[in-house]
């Protein structure tokens, strides 16, 4: 597929016309008269008879987070009840297909495909890919991009660069610090919590390349390198760097940093709510093999309310399950 991405954009239209090109469309059952927009989206598009073709199926429904597509002579529209209907074709549309479609690290499509002179561009919920006659189909991927809330720093995928720092940071109590979207979505998780009763304290925030140096290089003058690495992430992997990344503890200190703290009224309120506000719990139970830290319940990761609710309702415990991305036991 990689190959098919630079084929010229046309010639990918055609192929996909033709039924030559498998679409790798997601299992879903036919439906009519959903009022998903894509119909809408259809008559919207510039002379959408010559842009997209005649329908060629159903729409289909049953997608990631009830989303729906139809498929069309050169190409596709998928609805999603977040992102609305977009059009995708050609070269763009083959690799984001090669990408996972939905499931991919992409997500849905949140613009309609926009060409110019110098070539053609979708953006997704979290990246674009764009596409020229001389480079063909390129992905950016939000969750390699540090400054981006989707990105994803594991023990495979370091920050870059790895000295990056984000900006602008505010506090949100005891001199804890987060990038300022986790920390407006942290204050208001705060109050909903705090207005039934439980009470969360912000224990740790954003940590500087620095900090996490020094913080990791005494993990390994005292316990030895293989035993830091299980206690501590190295300087320029640490989600705290990110300043997304918040660790939750109780006004009473009770199970601080321990497993236990999932049995807390925090920790139960957070692993029911967090989601609601952007936040995941980052490294889960049973799920050291994918992320390559024990579980961690009060370890909270901002990744903005869509990704955080859809990772919940997906049932797929990690970002790197979540994202397809590869399993990162391991440095």
């Amino acid at each position: 597929m990689r190959t098919l991405s630079r084929l010229p954009h046309v010639l990918l239209t055609a192929l996909l016309a033709g039924g030559l090109l498998a679409t790798g469309a997601s299992p879903a059952s036919a439906v009519s008269g959903t009022g998903s927009g894509i119909d809408r989206e259809y008559r919207a598009l510039p002379g959408a008879s010559s842009w997209l073709g005649d329908p060629v199926s159903a729409e289909r429904c049953g997608l990631r987070d009830g989303g729906c597509y139809r498929q069309y002579q050169k190409g596709t529209i998928h609805w999603s009840p977040t992102t609305g209907a977009r059009a995708q074709r050609g070269g763009i549309l083959a690799r984001w297909r090669a990408e996972g479609s939905e499931h991919g690290t992409l997500g849905y499509p949140v613009s309609r495909e926009a060409c110019g002179k110098n070539g053609c561009e979708v953006r997704y919920q979290r990246g674009r890919i764009t596409w020229t006659a001389k480079a063909g189909a390129v992905v950016h991927r939000d969750v390699d991009a540090a400054s981006s809330a989707s990105v994803v720093v594991n023990k495979e995928r370091p920050l870059a660069p790895r000295t990056y720092a984000p900006s602008p940071l505010r506090t949100v109590g005891g001199g804890v610090q987060l990038r300022e979207d986790a920390a407006t979505a942290y204050q208001r998780m705060s109050r909903a919590a705090g207005a039934q009763g439980v009470h969360l304290v912000a224990q740790s925030g954003y940590r500087d390349y620095a900090t996490q140096d020094a913080l990791y290089r005494g993990y390994t003058a005292s316990h030895g390198q293989a035993t830091a690495d299980s206690l501590s992430a190295r300087p320029g992997y640490s989600e705290h760097q990110t300043g997304l990344a918040v660790d939750v503890a109780s006004p009473t200190g009770a199970c601080t940093l321990l497993a236990c703290f999932s049995a807390t009224p925090q920790g139960r309120w957070i692993a029911a709510h967090a989601h609601e506000y952007g936040f995941v719990v980052r490294y889960p139970q049973g799920q050291t093999p994918s992320t390559g830290y024990a579980y961690e319940p009060w370890h909270l990761r901002y990744v903005g309310p869509a990704t955080a609710k859809s990772v919940k309702r997906s049932g797929r415990a990690s970002l790197e399950a979540y994202l397809g991305l590869p399993a990162a036991p391991t440095y």
